[in-house]
């Protein structure tokens, strides 16, 4: 690919997974070309604070509601569908008219299935060929698989964020299904924000708390309050942006209302022990850093509680149930096992991508 094509870099708002992922490709790709990103809410603010020098574009937010009863989270995101396929469309018009506008020469989009032109070369990232339901919703497994085949017709390569088995991270999400044979499939090996760091384990335990609402909020007081009975030298990050950056202390515990990356770079690679949710680009971030986790799924969110049970099966990490955590407990016997070796996989392969999309 020659040397400043304009390319249009589209990340999925629903949290801030796609976007962190997303941030070695930006880096990267915005040395050699003239980069529009475009996402929505704490993903697109997250992305101006990195890249405040690129043009910025804001896709329509799509305001998913998630209810406090776990049962009812696939439902209520069934019931939502009709408001998500008109985001889609309305990603798409957008999309026209930013091809049009800024002569867009490439499209990469990251889970936004809205954001594609037959006009030029389209690029889809996504770790989730099916899409992982529970109960009754069950059934709909295979049909996702044929909306995501009928999606990939639009994309001339589908970039899986995963290496290829045995060492795999995303389990039957990418690597089980008769999609997980499409002949537009690139497995590039695992992305992260975070990098290795020089840097002593001085804290003993990080808490990073995240999600949704209200299950971020509901999580956090369980974090809280169990705190005081955990021993050792302690961080909680609270996950709300626009907060204070500031460190709170209390005794054994700093708190943090928010951390942009640098200082959560910091603050893992210092970490001996991370306690989290299970979202994948956190798992990466792990990966990357050779780090001991304890996951937390959030509850009723089908993907996170899938990939807990895997990585507990494979002993890659430990999991723990939420509405059941005891804090102290599952602590003092992570500390008592020996830590389980990560496995060794390629990080942030950036040139590899760079000759994708040429």
């Amino acid at each position: 690919m020659s040397r400043d094509k304009r390319i249009l870099f589209a990340v999925l708002g629903w949290g801030l997974g796609h976007a962190t992922r997303s941030i070695p490709l930006i880096r990267e790709l915005s040395e050699k070309h003239r980069l529009i990103i475009a996402s929505s809410g704490v993903a697109l603010r997250l992305l101006q604070d990195e890249f405040p020098d690129l043009d910025a574009v804001e896709f329509p937010d799509y305001d998913i509601y998630y209810p406090n009863n776990k049962h009812l989270v696939i439902p209520s995101l069934g019931l939502q569908l009709p408001k998500i396929l008109v985001q889609l469309f309305r990603e798409f018009r957008l999309t026209q008219k930013l091809v049009s506008k800024y002569h867009i020469q490439r499209i990469i989009s990251d889970c936004c299935y809205g954001v594609f032109s037959t006009q030029v070369p389209c690029f889809f990232i996504t770790h989730q060929l099916r899409f992982m339901l529970t109960g009754l919703l069950r059934c709909l497994v295979i049909p996702s698989e044929w909306f995501n085949r009928y999606m990939f017709r639009h994309y001339k390569r589908i970039i899986v964020p995963d290496t290829i088995q045995p060492n795999n991270l995303a389990g039957s999400l990418a690597h089980s299904g008769s999609i997980a044979t499409h002949p537009k499939l690139f497995y590039l090996g695992i992305l992260s924000s975070v990098q290795k760091q020089a840097l002593n384990e001085d804290i003993d335990i990080l808490f990073s708390v995240s999600g949704p609402e209200k299950q971020r909020t509901r999580f956090e007081k369980l974090i809280l309050n169990q705190l005081p009975h955990v021993p050792g030298k302690k961080v909680v990050v609270l996950g709300k942006p626009g907060g204070s950056a500031s460190g709170e202390k209390q005794k054994d515990t700093i708190k943090f209302n928010y951390a942009d990356r640098q200082l959560m770079n910091e603050l893992m690679n210092r970490a001996k022990l991370i306690v989290c949710r299970p979202g994948y680009s956190t798992v990466m971030e792990l990966v990357a850093l050779n780090k001991s986790a304890l996951f937390i799924p959030t509850p009723g969110q089908a993907e996170q509680e899938y990939l807990g049970r895997y990585y507990q099966q494979t002993g890659l990490f430990q999991v723990a149930n939420q509405n059941h955590l005891d804090l102290p407990n599952v602590i003092g016997k992570i500390r008592q096992n020996a830590c389980t070796t990560l496995p060794d996989v390629v990080v942030n392969d950036t040139s590899k991508f760079l000759r994708l999309i040429a």
